[in-house]
């Protein structure tokens, strides 16, 4: 009995790690990496997850919300990567054309 038990540990932890590998790789896929709005938009309509140098002021997050709003929803900030590519001296901002300071994932909920 116990051999069954552990065949079944063994089982569901290859589960486990297959159904993260396949996931891993489904988003690893779908991101996409920008520097302008044109590039920016369109990976929005690719509904792509974009990975995007921003200068992170509210007012310009609430311009990109009302220059993408359409029937499915305006793009927005998802989150900002801990662990940060690195922002080369003179990044601009992808909808301002600030400087940049930090890179941001940016995408539409659907």
């Amino acid at each position: 009995m116990a051999d069954v038990v552990d065949k079944v540990e063994e089982i569901l932890a290859k589960i486990q790690q297959n159904l993260f590998d396949v996931a891993k790789q489904k988003r690893d896929e779908s991101i996409k990496v920008v520097r302008t709005w044109d590039e920016f938009s369109d990976a929005l309509a690719q509904k792509k997850l974009i990975l995007a140098p921003w200068c992170d002021e509210e007012e310009v997050e609430k311009d990109v919300k009302k220059r993408t709003k359409g029937e499915i929803g305006a793009a927005k900030t998802l989150c900002t990567p801990f662990d940060q590519p690195e922002l080369e001296e003179g990044t601009l901002c992808f909808a301002s054309g600030k400087p940049a300071k930090k890179w941001s994932y940016w995408g539409r909920s659907y």
